[in-house]
């Protein structure tokens, strides 16, 4: 079994469909929900006037190749409404593969780590919270190490009352 992060997030009915996501993963025979990190309020990345999106990560286990979970993350995304019309738009769910194990893929449809993890904060402060000593695949830095070199800066507030499932989860 393969440790998987997934980063999620929405800013159309949001809280509705980072919910109906997390049950459409955990509902996959082949994927089995480890956690869910705190929910965070998030200005929009990209420069397009929009709502706030809330954003999450979350952990699992899966036997599946990469590219097999990309096709079940994007098969949830169709079912939720995503249209992929105007990049870095308003969205009912944006599902990401942040980390797969050790794996580093760079494929046409996916690269792993994803390229913006090192970036942005609504990627990787999640993902800390879920797993806080987990490492670079590749050269093993360690990724707490890295939100001081943060290029974008787009939380605005953890979200009180939203529970964390994903304590214990480590990497």
């Amino acid at each position: 079994m393969t440790r998987v992060y997934l980063s999620l997030g929405s800013n159309i009915r949001p809280r509705h469909h980072l919910n109906a996501a997390l049950e459409s993963l955990n509902a996959q025979d082949t994927v089995r929900l480890l956690g869910v990190s705190p929910w965070y309020e998030t200005r929009p990345w990209g420069g397009i006037a929009q709502a706030n999106f809330l954003n999450l990560a979350c952990a699992l286990e899966t036997d599946l190749p990469p590219s097999q979970l990309l096709q079940i993350t994007q098969g949830i995304e169709r079912r939720l409404g995503r249209v992929r019309t105007l990049r870095h738009g308003p969205r009912t769910i944006d599902i990401d593969i942040l980390l797969a194990g050790g794996i580093r893929l760079a494929t046409p449809t996916l690269t792993i780590p994803h390229p913006g993890l090192l970036e942005r904060d609504f990627m990787l402060v999640p993902l800390l919270d879920l797993a806080p000593n987990a490492r670079l695949p590749g050269n093993g830095e360690r990724l707490s190490d890295q939100r001081t070199h943060l290029i974008h800066h787009q939380i605005i507030r953890r979200l009180p009352g939203v529970a964390c499932a994903g304590n214990g989860v480590r990497s």
